[in-house]
């Protein structure tokens, strides 16, 4: 009986690994797609008085921990907040409902 051959298994190892490398591109490009999709909704359900708060809708870069991809959409307008959420009006007496814009479009995709 002679030796057991695994140039075979060697060949199939170096292409599961080109695999691997291949598949975080792929889902890598799916999260950015996703994150692109729900700020063009998000910037849709945006009200608009000046466009300021509509213009400042932007997304991280991809994050990846483990086997977990992350993308953020985010508002860093400093008012973003009180238009999603809802907020008092000034004199405390009234509330002005949010318009949940990162919310709804997050639960629609």
């Amino acid at each position: 009986m002679s030796g057991i051959n695994i140039n075979g298994i060697k060949d199939l190892k170096r292409q599961l690994e080109k695999l691997e490398k291949g598949t975080d591109k792929i889902i890598e490009d799916c999260a950015k797609e996703l994150a692109e999709k729900l700020l063009r909704e998000a910037k849709q359900r945006t009200p608009r008085d000046t466009g300021y708060l509509k213009n400042h809708w932007q997304t991280t870069g991809v994050i990846k921990q483990g086997l977990t991809y992350t993308i953020m959409v985010i508002n860093q307008t400093e008012y973003a907040m009180y238009v999603e959420f809802g907020h008092r009006t000034r004199n405390g007496r009234g509330w002005v409902p949010g318009r949940f814009m990162l919310k709804i479009s997050a639960d629609d995709i």
